[in-house]
């Protein structure tokens, strides 16, 4: 089978066992997944995450928190590319050109050289070594790509629900795999191969 076969058959397994998940399920796991987040990354990080949509963890508990501590947060806007900007309100999204909730277009914008910054990525699936499988418009690994010299002080979390942790995530070489994987029962630092 050819990768991208491989790929779009993964993305439909997904799909299948993220429907299966009824709304109370998906809820409760998502509100555990946000309280290890807090745990895990403390006051004064400045970090980048996503507006979560219907088909993703809810992490708004997460986000809500890291606005109370007045820590920089920094979400994803999609043009031609994908930039992050930062919010100081969720209430304050607006409704980009894919239809995701991002800041407005006069939000700052995150520039380099960065602080110590975490970056929450979604993904359709993971794995233990830090694969990740994405939407498939590439948005996410062409920002880091051309961040990579830049990004020394950068960790990457891939941010999941349970069902979406696999065996093994077909990858391509400009494929960026995560530092880590957060779920409800925790983060996992990447396996190495």
């Amino acid at each position: 089978m050819h990768l991208q076969d491989e790929k779009a058959a993964l993305r439909t397994a997904i799909d299948e066992r993220m429907k299966r998940m009824t709304d109370a399920e998906r809820s409760a796991e998502s509100r555990s997944l946000s309280r290890r987040l807090t745990e895990a990354i403390p006051a004064g990080t400045a970090i980048c995450a996503f507006y979560p949509m219907r088909s993703e963890a809810d992490i708004t508990p997460f986000l809500e928190e890291v606005l109370r501590r007045g820590d920089p947060l920094y979400l994803p806007c999609f043009d031609s590319a994908l930039i992050f900007r930062q919010t100081t309100d969720l209430k304050a999204l607006v409704r980009g050109k894919l239809g995701t909730l991002e800041p407005p277009e006069a939000a700052p914008e995150l520039t380099a050289p960065y602080s110590p910054l975490t970056m929450l990525i979604p993904g359709r699936a993971f794995d233990a070594h830090g694969n990740r499988l994405g939407r498939g418009n590439g948005g996410y690994d062409q920002w880091l790509n051309a961040e990579k010299d830049r990004r020394t002080s950068m960790r990457l979390i891939g941010v999941s629900l349970e069902c979406q942790i696999v065996d093994k995530v077909p990858v391509e070489s400009h494929d960026v795999r995560m530092d880590a994987v957060a779920t409800a029962r925790g983060i996992s630092e990447r396996m190495e191969n």
